[in-house]
């Protein structure tokens, strides 16, 4: 255990750097943009003020209506989904840089973790380990900064302009974060509970290319194929089956591909990947 914890420990150092840059991204670029964008609404209700000689915000308000945080928001959705989606970009190439990186690097690195005296599949599990905690730390970072960034909306916006709007309603409403932030506990283990299988068939693949070179290619990229395939395969079924039947379905088919990966992981790395 002590070895493993200083595994994901290692993985976790390798990359804090640019995490903390993602973080730093995120925060500085929700928060200006939303700045920005509370800013520039007061500036367009001074100046339709002007032109309709309305005196005071209240009648504004009453003639226009108020303006939810979720509006205000999309004004410069750029800066706001776009630090997300780079995130997102980033983990999704992280998880295969975590392998090559120590094959490709200085000194090539990977052929020091093989040799370590402890089960090799350990490093499977640490890799695994920190992508996981990575993603669930941006997500955290998230679930932290939108209550902030909804009391600087509260803050800054005029009490007469504003609607009141939960985190919970925002969240529900917005196609990417009802994803990221289920609101649901079980839609939550569910989605990244997926999440966690994809990496553990990626992984896979990125071993079996590591153990045949060209063959192994080949064999990952059916391998991963086949696994989209079979996972997205009870979506098709949307007119026989309950949505909680076809999510209990891909649960199942879930768990399978889970075992499925863990096992091809552990015999290439016990048996096929020398160093």
């Amino acid at each position: 255990m002590i070895r493993y914890i200083k595994l994901v420990l290692m993985e976790l150092h390798r990359f804090w750097k640019i995490y903390a840059a993602l973080a730093a991204i995120t925060v500085i670029s929700q928060t200006a943009g939303l700045w920005m964008s509370i800013r520039s609404h007061i500036k367009r209700v001074h100046w339709e003020m002007e032109l309709t000689s309305i005196g005071t915000y209240a009648e504004f308000a009453k003639t226009y209506g108020r303006t939810s945080f979720r509006s205000i928001v999309s004004f410069n959705e750029l800066f706001f989904m776009g630090p997300v989606m780079i995130c997102i970009a980033v983990l999704l190439i992280y998880v295969f840089l975590i392998w090559y990186r120590d094959w490709y690097g200085k000194n090539a690195f990977v052929y020091r973790l093989l040799m370590l005296p402890a089960s090799r599949f350990r490093l499977f599990w640490a890799k695994l380990t920190a992508i996981m905690l990575f993603v669930l730390g941006l997500v955290a970072l998230q679930i932290v900064l939108l209550p902030l960034l909804m009391a600087m909306y509260r803050q800054m916006m005029p009490a007469e302009l504003s609607l009141a709007e939960s985190v919970f309603s925002y969240v529900r409403h917005h196609i990417v974060f009802q994803i990221l932030l289920p609101p649901h506990a079980a839609d939550f283990f569910l989605y990244y509970g997926l999440g966690f299988v994809a990496v553990t068939v990626v992984f896979a693949a990125i071993l079996m290319e590591r153990a045949w070179r060209l063959k192994g290619l080949i064999a990952g990229i059916l391998y991963v194929s086949a696994a989209t395939l079979v996972m997205t395969f009870p979506l098709s079924l949307d007119y026989v089956l309950y949505p909680h039947e076809i999510w209990g379905l891909m649960g199942g088919i879930g768990l399978v591909l889970f075992l499925a990966s863990v096992w091809i992981s552990r015999t290439l790395l016990a048996k096929k990947i020398t160093v």
